[in-house]
């Protein structure tokens, strides 16, 4: 019998429809027993719902948001908005799922009360942006874990939002690009990545990566992007992955092309 601490452990697997058919009917039994939880859980389910079709807010109502919090807690202003948000959603939900929809949350309210940004600093402004990266950094972290594909996918379009992105953003789209077992996010994982080809280190492992793929279409989305970098470095990782036997032909084509658009 599924108890409270499994069942809030449960919510986020529930909601992504990754549970097993045993394991749902046990959730479901839970909450017909604890009729208590119920509001607990159609609040988690309506900001799971909102996901796709909440709106970017702008950086105006993303000051706007942030200023209102400040004022409510004008002594506290060392605390991050994270923290502080983070705290209200751990009262009723894992810590997985609270960092999965603190930015719905504060699109949410932003959208629905914050239409101005008159009168607002720049220091306000700077504070926001930094704020908002933090969120979202912590949302990529924690969407990259979810058993759900649509998740991860997601997590990487939070990525491709980020002005700016820490190692650990970074390896963590590595790590995925190397090992996610879903195409479609190991092909979002090269674009993200795609977008800090700047940073050396990000050069490296893509090329690094290049051995290391075998599904047809990331080594050709790979190529294309070694084409755009006129990545010299990459021409022998293709030239290896060529002479393979079990690689696509369509692929081995394309890379051959890509070869010879680099040098």
């Amino acid at each position: 019998m599924m108890d409270y601490k499994e069942y809030k452990n449960t919510i986020i697997d529930y909601l992504s429809e990754n549970l097993s058919e045993v394991k749902k009917h046990e959730f479901e039994s839970f909450l017909k027993m604890n009729p208590q939880h119920r509001e607990e859980f159609d609040q988690m389910k309506s900001f799971w719902s909102i996901e796709e079709s909440t709106p970017e807010p702008s950086t105006a109502m993303d000051v706007k948001f942030y200023t209102m919090l400040n004022a409510e807690e004008q002594k506290k202003e060392s605390v991050s908005l994270l923290k502080r948000i983070e705290t209200f959603l751990l009262g009723s939900v894992t810590k997985q799922l609270a960092y999965t929809v603190v930015i719905l949350v504060a699109g949410f309210f932003i959208g629905k009360q914050m239409t101005s940004s008159s009168g607002v600093s720049e220091d306000s402004i700077k504070y926001a942006q930094k704020e908002t990266e933090n969120v979202r950094s912590q949302l990529v972290l924690a969407l990259l874990e979810q058993p759900s594909a649509n998740k991860r996918l997601q997590a990487v379009n939070e990525a491709n939002k980020l002005n700016e992105v820490t190692e650990t953003i970074i390896k963590a789209l590595f790590s995925t690009l190397n090992n996610d077992t879903n195409v479609n996010v190991r092909l979002s994982a090269v674009e993200a990545l795609g977008n800090y080809t700047d940073i050396p280190i990000v050069r490296e492992g893509l090329i690094a990566s290049i051995s290391l793929q075998k599904a047809p279409l990331v080594q050709i989305a790979l190529a294309d992007l070694m084409v755009i970098l006129q990545e010299k470095k990459a021409v022998k990782s293709f030239k290896k992955l060529i002479e393979k036997e079990d690689v696509n032909e369509s692929a081995k084509e394309k890379m051959k092309e890509s070869i010879q658009q680099i040098i």
